[in-house]
């Protein structure tokens, strides 16, 4: 017992003393004909798991996610008694599958496969009897979870990720496009990605901030991974005046019907979230999700007004599609931008 309680301590710690993103767990299901458990997050993680016995069970960490209230699905089958979803720290949402007292299986042969950095899979194996196994097979054993099978990147639009010139006097406005490179955010309907929707719009945003004569910046113009705290520090180096993130949200494919814009702000940036959130709804044709307060990273570590805009699902069936198309992307950026104007302007 004490090496089983060891390995569930260590599990649950979370690298850092922050969080670098407050993700959520979207969706979960435990199929019991193909005996896997399918978890979709709003953002990127990388699940950590280990299977413990007496009796058995599979544990599986999602390190930096949350999951809003606890949840229980019992007696799946003959061989799974039950499969429990919960928050095992404030940074870690845990799920366990506990089998059968009388069934145990063979940790080696657990598999943790990734099919985007938010979309993952557990495979489990044959059940066994308890009475067919011996002691060294019953003891606390670590699941070795490989990186998620990404399909390669393309070359996209965007030049060198150099910041221009900034016109003395003149606004500076940090356009943020969320993910790329490595990275490609949720990824929904058809495979649409969504690095290959932000980017786009906030190329477009920053073309029309600049023709308005706003010193519009990009922390990437190209696909390319950049981490959290370098987006911040940029922003915090050119003592930018505002900071707009642009993403795309997805939950289950089997949940079409979820469509719409949400607008985040954390403190200072309410009254940019309204302008922006309310020029896109004015503009666009999208469904309004409302505006919401939020912990995500790059809105806590920003000191300037910030907000991060959910375009739309891609796994909607009425968002994926116009998202992307070129046509709505230059709607959205457009709005954005508007948005902005309105928010300097004092509208």
């Amino acid at each position: 017992m004490k090496i089983a309680w060891i390995a569930l301590v260590a599990l649950g710690v979370v690298s850092g003393a922050d969080a670098a993103w407050a993700g959520k767990l979207t969706y979960w299901r435990f199929n019991s004909q193909q005996s896997r458990v399918d978890l979709i997050t709003d953002t990127g993680t990388k699940p950590k798991a280990v299977v413990i016995h007496n009796p058995t069970r599979l544990i599986i960490d999602l390190p930096n996610t949350s999951i809003r209230k606890k949840k229980r699905q019992k007696r799946i089958s003959e061989y799974v008694k039950e499969v429990r979803v919960a928050q095992f720290s404030k940074w870690t949402t845990r799920v366990v599958v506990e089998l059968d007292k009388d069934y145990s299986l063979r940790a080696d042969q657990v598999k943790v496969r990734g099919l985007a950095p938010n979309r993952w899979y557990v495979q489990l194996p044959k059940f066994l009897a308890i009475r067919d196994l011996n002691r060294k097979a019953l003891i606390t054993r670590s699941v070795t979870v490989p990186q998620p099978k990404l399909p390669q990147p393309t070359v996209s639009a965007g030049g060198s990720s150099a910041p221009i010139a900034v016109k003395p006097g003149a606004k500076v406005v940090l356009i943020d496009p969320g993910h790329g490179g490595r990275d490609p955010g949720a990824v929904g309907r058809g495979g649409l990605q969504e690095k290959r929707v932000v980017l786009p719009v906030s190329l477009r945003v920053v073309e029309e901030l600049r023709r308005r004569g706003v010193n519009a910046q990009l922390t990437r113009s190209s696909d390319q991974t950049v981490d959290l705290a370098p987006r911040v520090r940029k922003a915090e180096g050119l003592n930018a005046d505002i900071f707009v993130s642009i993403h795309a949200n997805a939950i289950s494919l089997s949940r079409p019907e979820i469509n719409g814009l949400e607008t985040f702000y954390y403190q200072t940036g309410s009254r940019l979230a309204s302008n922006i959130h309310r020029s896109i709804l004015q503009s666009v044709n999208v469904k309004d999700r409302r505006i919401r307060q939020a912990r995500f990273y790059v809105l806590r570590k920003t000191s300037m007004p910030a907000v991060l805009v959910e375009l739309g699902y891609v796994t909607g069936s009425t968002d994926a599609p116009r998202l992307a198309t070129k046509a709505h992307q230059d709607q959205l950026a457009v709005a954005i931008a508007n948005g902005v104007i309105n928010y300097i302007q004092g509208r």
